[in-house]
């Protein structure tokens, strides 16, 4: 049985690659469906990244569009299939927001706005479990599972050899609000000056006297990929996660970073502020 999970940059393109080669064989997806004895909606799912066909499914592809399993690139998209088949630990944790981690881990660079918070890749664990508490059932084991996930999410940064590159912009008032008191958003900040000194990280802060700019609403992510996949904008709102493709609304997010970019004090002077804020208190 095929496996509908969400579609990931990896799948999205090996199904890029198998359309492709579909259409080089001049056959169209129903076409394909008939020679493989499947539905066409398989083929249009697979082709999309919904679904992460098994090597034995990729093999039949290709000898559908009559190339070779032991040859170029026949051997690469079969590797890449299997690749497909390992299942990533966010996984586990289901929705939308194991959708918004796999596409984190394979991202190559994270622009971040955050307006109250401090952006989760950044926390320290006892910021990310007061963060955790607000709003959400006490329950000890959900608390700690959720805090995990947030830890591992952040190995992104120190991956190797590639570490993602984050460029975070973060309100004033992200470095101000007390979130679970004063000692826990001090040893906040600290972690902040040590995470600025990795040379992917960058961080500005954008002071209250900037005044308005094009992201009053709400934070947003913007992802950048490998290769030729198309980046992807990211929003968290009360009612849920948007995932943004189109390229008006990549347009838009991009717009609205480089304006809060503008506005935003230097990083070198964002840390020499948040470095006084940990001194004297926010």
């Amino acid at each position: 049985m095929p496996r509908f999970m969400p579609a990931t940059p990896r799948s999205r393109r090996l199904g890029r690659e198998l359309r492709k080669l579909r259409e080089a064989a001049g056959l169209t997806g129903e076409g394909a469906a008939d020679i493989v004895r499947c539905s066409s909606s398989r083929i249009s799912r697979i082709e999309s990244g919904e679904i992460r066909p098994r090597v034995g499914d990729v093999m039949e592809l290709l000898v559908a569009y009559g190339l070779k399993i032991d040859e170029e690139p026949g051997k690469s998209l079969l590797e890449q299939a299997r690749g497909l088949r390992e299942d990533g630990w966010w996984q586990r944790i289901g929705g939308k927001y194991a959708t918004y981690i796999a596409y984190e881990t394979e991202a190559v660079e994270l622009k971040n706005f955050e307006p109250m918070l401090v952006p989760g890749l950044l926390q320290t664990e006892a910021y990310a479990r007061e963060v955790n508490v607000i709003g959400r059932e006490t329950d000890p084991d959900g608390i700690k599972q959720r805090v995990d996930a947030r830890m591992t999410r952040q190995e992104v940064l120190r991956r190797q050899p590639t570490p993602l590159r984050m460029h975070a912009i973060l309100s004033e008032a992200s470095v101000r609000t007390e979130v679970g008191g004063p000692d826990v958003l001090r040893e906040q900040l600290d972690h902040l000056v040590a995470l600025s000194r990795l040379p992917n990280v960058t961080i500005q802060v954008l002071r209250f006297e900037a005044g308005a700019h094009l992201a009053d609403s709400s934070g947003f992510a913007l992802l950048t990929f490998e290769q030729d996949e198309p980046p992807l904008g990211y929003i968290e709102t009360l009612a849920g996660e948007l995932f943004l493709e189109s390229n008006r609304d990549l347009a838009r997010l991009s717009a609205a970073y480089d304006n809060l970019r503008t506005l935003a004090m230097s990083p070198a002077e964002s840390i020499k502020f948040i470095r006084e804020l940990s001194k004297h208190g926010a």
